[in-house]
């Protein structure tokens, strides 16, 4: 009887010993998995700003201020009111529908051929 109550006792403290670890195992993890979203909102955060910063300094390079002074950074200049030629097709052909390029064809600019 002493040695059936002997293993019963230890059973027990078997037992609460098991359910004790797992609590604490459970909590370990619980408090890993909530630092790593902790870190990945931070990272969300960051990346998103990342994004603003970025969409910014693209609209600011796309601007027609940006983009005419680096073009006078690079000596182009506007062209003199006769200096800008269309061309309809090779010379001699009367712009006829044939020799415009493809994509004047698929716009359909030239309505008169």
């Amino acid at each position: 009887m002493l040695k059936k109550t002997r293993n019963l006792r230890l059973a027990a403290l078997g037992g609460i010993c098991a359910v004790g670890f797992l609590f604490a195992w459970q909590n370990v993890q619980a408090l890993k998995l909530g630092y790593t979203i902790e870190k990945l909102r931070r990272e969300i955060k960051d990346l998103e700003s990342a994004n603003t910063y970025l969409n910014k300094e693209i609209r600011a390079s796309l601007s027609p201020e940006k983009l005419e002074a680096e073009a006078a950074k690079l000596g182009m200049v506007y062209p003199e009111p006769g200096a800008v030629v269309i061309l309809d097709g090779p010379p001699g052909n009367g712009g006829d529908k044939a020799s415009r390029g493809w994509l004047a064809r698929l716009f359909n600019f030239n309505k008169s051929s």
